[in-house]
């Protein structure tokens, strides 16, 4: 059930999420965030209007970065975000000591798990909190559908189950405080957004080969009911002391 119209997510863990990681975080005027990845915006835009906060958000992609940067002004919360188009594995060094990172919409998959938490511990305050969400595989490899596991790219990010998740992250010297699976209604929210962006005339989905790629993914994700195979799992990390 899609329960967040609105919802300009380009992942399952929606606004609910990025305003758990602010609170868990205590955050407040006198605080710094870091959205590493920030997409479109909305994650980082939603904890600087919520906490008034001092943010940075850093964006591979240019096209990213222009529309987050519109997402702020239409919000008139501009003066609060710092936003950057910068490969997060070169992040300039002046970039440290944040009381949260957002990690959201798998970037720890998408920059390998160990070096991204390894990445962002860096930046990090002492005890500061990282915020992820990422896609893991419910079941065994043998129990998935195989479009499932194709349309998802498993063979190119490898996905852990929670288990290993979790044991990646202990090993990495964090704390979990947190972790959950996002609800059903998430993955309604995004497919939902991804729709409407599918009738985009200009932009990367404008594209056909983009088109069909995300018409395909909804569809299998629908029609196998891939939520029986995959799910995307929130985490409210916190930095130990001697990291």
């Amino acid at each position: 059930m899609v329960t967040d119209l609105d919802s300009n997510y380009t992942s399952p863990a929606g606004k609910e999420f990025s305003l758990v990681a602010g609170r868990f975080a205590c955050i407040s005027p006198a605080s710094s965030v870091l959205d590493a990845g920030c997409g479109y915006g909305e994650g980082v835009c939603n904890i600087a209007d919520e906490f008034r906060c001092k943010a940075v958000a850093v964006d591979l992609n240019e096209d990213n970065i222009r529309a987050a940067r519109q997402r702020a002004e239409e919000r008139k919360i501009s003066h609060l975000i710092q936003f950057e188009s910068e490969n997060l594995l070169n992040l300039s060094p002046a970039h440290h000591g944040f009381d949260l990172i957002l990690a959201e919409g798998g970037i720890l998959s998408l920059l390998g798990r160990e070096t991204g938490l390894s990445l962002l511990g860096e930046r990090l305050a002492p005890r500061g909190w990282l915020a992820f969400s990422d896609l893991i595989l419910l079941t065994g490899i043998e129990n998935i559908p195989r479009e499932v596991l194709h349309i998802y790219e498993n063979s190119r990010y490898h996905y852990e189950n929670e288990a290993s998740y979790r044991k990646m992250i202990t090993g990495a010297g964090f704390d979990i405080q947190l972790m959950t699976l996002v609800p059903p209604s998430g993955w309604d929210n995004y497919y939902a957004h991804m729709a409407r962006r599918l009738e985009d005339n200009d932009g990367m989905f404008a594209d056909p080969a983009v088109k069909k790629l995300f018409h395909r993914e909804i569809d299998i994700f629908y029609r196998l009911e891939g939520f029986r195979y995959i799910g995307y799992l929130f985490g409210m990390l916190r930095k130990k002391s001697d990291l």
